[in-house]
């Protein structure tokens, strides 16, 4: 079910929610935050309803799409969306022209669920310090989306320097899948030390950064960052006395070849992970995600890269 309502208030918006609770038997209960997408263009409110709609899903919640656009004239026009193709959810998107997208998080209030965490994703861009824009300053978490601004030396060390608890980055999210992989080469015999590493990925994609950021940290070793062909992690390659361990993804392939001395290669499971899907990992914790501060905070500082040394 769509209904718009145009040259409207957020208050207005509430309670047709309401009433459309009462009327159709949709209900609040059980829903377990609310999210609130700020969105650049309506590319970005589609991207946001459908990764936001599966998420849902997994995490019931109530979805509040923002999209601030320039006008003289200011206008709120806002469409709700309701119903199995909204998955576990009930979706407000409001379109704020001129100054009626001043203050966003005015403009959010009387849409909050109350006592649920709220969650913030900016799912084309982010402002420099997420926590002190105005939804993010009002949000349990705050999630990023830096692949989205070409240049991500500068804007993850942007992050770094404006880091405040409960900030991530779906970047991050990106890496679990390669982390769990070479976590598990590395928790086999004969357990030598790492002397060296390197990460080849693309290098206008954070995730490049963020797991040669976490390798250095965790290893303790030199890692260095290579370009590859891929819009993403291409793969690792971690020296030892005995032989190299070596992760590859092949070029659009979704799945990685992990290669060890004295062993036939082994096939895992290894994709290019969908918006949804890191959505939903960002969502499954409600407090601070600790390893990803410690490598925006410590790991990234140890890569030979000019723009992330402190």
């Amino acid at each position: 079910m769509k209904i718009k309502m145009n040259n409207t208030f957020s208050a207005a918006v509430a309670r047709r929610l309401d009433e459309l609770r009462d009327t159709t038997g949709a209900v609040t209960l059980g829903r377990v935050l609310t999210l609130i997408i700020v969105a650049r263009n309506e590319d970005g409110v589609t991207d946001g309803i459908e990764a936001a709609a599966g998420a849902s899903r997994a995490h019931p919640c109530r979805i509040v799409i923002v999209l601030p656009t320039e006008s003289e004239s200011p206008q709120l026009d806002a469409e709700i969306r309701v119903g199995a193709e909204v998955g576990l959810s009930e979706i407000a998107i409001l379109r704020a022209r001129g100054a009626a997208g001043d203050n966003l998080e005015t403009l959010v209030s009387p849409l909050l669920l109350p006592d649920t965490p709220i969650v913030t994703w900016w799912v084309q861009d982010a402002p420099q310090c997420p926590s002190c824009a105005t939804v993010g300053s009002i949000s349990n978490r705050r999630i990023t989306t830096a692949r989205e601004l070409g240049d991500p030396v500068k804007y993850l060390a942007t992050l770094r320097d404006h880091y405040h608890s409960g900030d991530t980055d779906l970047s991050w999210a990106g890496v679990t899948l390669w982390r769990n992989s070479l976590a598990a080469m590395l928790d086999e015999p004969p357990y030598e030390p790492v002397t060296s590493g390197e990460v080849r990925g693309s290098l206008v994609h954070p995730s490049t950064f963020l797991l040669a950021g976490w390798l250095a940290l965790r290893l303790g070793v030199p890692i260095d960052v290579v370009g590859g062909p891929n819009f993403g992690i291409d793969g690792v390659t971690l020296h030892r006395q005995s032989g190299d361990l070596e992760l590859d993804r092949p070029v659009d392939s979704g799945y990685g070849d992990m290669k060890r001395p004295g062993r036939q290669t082994q096939r895992v499971n290894l994709p290019m992970r969908s918006l949804e899907a890191m959505l939903i990992e960002e969502l499954r914790e409600a407090t601070q995600d600790t390893a990803y501060a410690e490598v925006l905070q410590d790991g990234l500082a140890l890569l030979d890269i000019a723009g992330f040394k402190a």
